[in-house]
């Protein structure tokens, strides 16, 4: 079923405020300049998404989408792909293009940011860790660790991770923060080899 116009332009705008919050963050985030930047009314901003917050609610989750289609491509090629080839492909890839960080980032910003700066609900800045937390559960179950076990080293797993991010989005010193992620994925790597005896 052919989706219409209306929800056509909706999506088509709603990509483009990805990209800007993307590049201007969220904690400075209002309607007119970013109207005026994406060269639309704040009308139209309203009509297609009610208020700011509901607004930043839809890019958040369409951010995400983006995120986990990269992810699913990556799936559907490597079906059988361990959590730690999960995360090495993560890094690669948000070390890839500044677009593909800064895409990231927003995840981050939305999680860390008080909800008197955004206005987001409790329950939309938790998701923006809490998706990526169990689904790292399920992938380290699948990798033959216990229920129990894989819920801590999932939360550890993506504490460690967003660790690195956060060090990566305030210094930018790739090679060290490579070098690690390699030893503590090395780390995950063996703790799945125990489990796994």
């Amino acid at each position: 079923m052919a989706r219409t116009p209306d929800l056509e332009r909706r999506q088509e705008l709603l990509d483009r405020i990805v990209v800007y919050l993307a590049e201007h963050g969220l904690a400075q985030a209002t309607l007119r300049p970013m109207a005026a930047s994406l060269d639309v009314s704040i009308n139209r901003l309203v009509h297609h998404f009610g208020s700011k917050e509901e607004l930043i609610t839809a890019a958040l989750n369409r951010a995400m989408q983006q995120q986990l289609a990269v992810q699913d491509a990556w799936m559907k090629r490597h079906p059988r792909m361990t959590p730690v080839e999960y995360y090495r492909r993560w890094w690669r890839w948000m070390n890839a293009k500044p677009e593909h960080l800064a895409l990231v980032r927003l995840n981050y910003e939305a999680a860390a940011l008080d909800t008197s700066v955004t206005g987001l609900a409790g329950e939309v800045r938790a998701d923006q860790i809490g998706v990526w937390r169990h689904d790292v559960e399920q992938r380290l179950v699948a990798a033959g660790l216990p229920a129990d076990q894989a819920e801590l080293e999932g939360g550890l797993a993506k504490a460690t991770f967003s660790g690195l991010i956060m060090d990566l989005i305030a210094t930018g010193e790739r090679k060290r923060l490579t070098a690690a992620c390699d030893a503590w994925l090395d780390r995950l790597s063996q703790i799945i080899r125990t489990a796994n005896q």
